[in-house]
């Protein structure tokens, strides 16, 4: 969108990922071109990708891999792999390069996607004092500046996407000039890190020079591990950057 500020627009249909286990046939070939065969297993499946678990073969991102399932077969591109010491480690993240092709037809159609509470009482108490216009207290978890768009979905089938502000485990701010009543409801679609991650919850709180601040009450099954992913990243990225800051000024200050 080439509004920052934001706009309603009518939904696109919203990306279905269900968390489900199926056991499926891969096709991965080496150096030489030599075809192996082996058996893993789907941690979650979408229209055009899935992620999954038990390949040991392809290991880069970039490979081609053939995926089966019955007598349905895809060719995908590996977009990432988890690193070993992450909350993503044994998972393979897969996209379909067979632009007419969908994946999972007849699974998706037959699923609904599932989603879990976020429960304070089950988060680290990490106290991170609130910025300027975030109202008064402590926040329970921190927030870290991100690049990435939000889309917002109400009851009523209406959508908005802004841009993000910043982002916690229990909460998001967005950059927009349009206003929600506090309390609302909301279907909560972040686009972030390459990652598309499905949450609900409501506003918070509104103001046209700071934005909407929401709180998350739910999260899709299979996403809360992505997401704790990307906040960790941001949170090594802020300690590094802390870090840096005094040599910064320490080498301007002998300037």
């Amino acid at each position: 969108m080439s509004d920052s500020a934001g706009k309603f627009v009518v939904p696109d249909r919203l990306t279905k990922r269900i968390h489900v286990a199926l056991p499926i046939r891969v096709t991965c070939w080496d150096n030489q071109h030599q075809a192996h065969l082996e058996m893993a297993c789907t941690y979650d499946i979408s229209q055009h990708g899935a992620r999954i678990v038990g390949l040991r073969s392809a290991q880069e991102p970039g490979e081609i891999v053939a995926v089966e399932r019955g007598r349905s077969k895809a060719f995908c591109r590996i977009v990432w792999v988890g690193e070993s010491n992450s909350e993503l480690r044994g998972q393979i993240g897969l996209e379909c390069v067979e632009t007419d092709k969908f994946m999972w037809e007849s699974e998706l159609q037959e699923m609904v996607e599932a989603y879990e509470p976020i429960l304070l009482e089950n988060l680290p108490f990490r106290p991170v004092l609130v910025g300027p216009g975030g109202g008064a207290g402590r926040r329970r978890t921190p927030r870290f500046p991100i690049d990435g768009f939000a889309e917002l979905l109400r009851g009523d089938g209406n959508s908005l996407e802004a841009p993000i502000r910043d982002l916690g485990e229990l909460g998001c701010l967005v950059t927009t000039r349009l206003r929600l009543d506090p309390g609302t409801n909301l279907k909560v679609v972040l686009n972030v890190a390459n990652c598309d991650l499905m949450l609900r919850g409501e506003v918070r709180h509104a103001a046209q020079d700071i934005g909407l601040g929401i709180q998350f009450h739910e999260i899709r099954k299979g996403d809360r591990s992505v997401l704790q992913y990307i906040l960790r990243k941001l949170a090594e990225q802020e300690e590094e950057s802390n870090r840096q800051r005094p040599k910064v000024r320490a080498a301007a200050a002998s300037l």
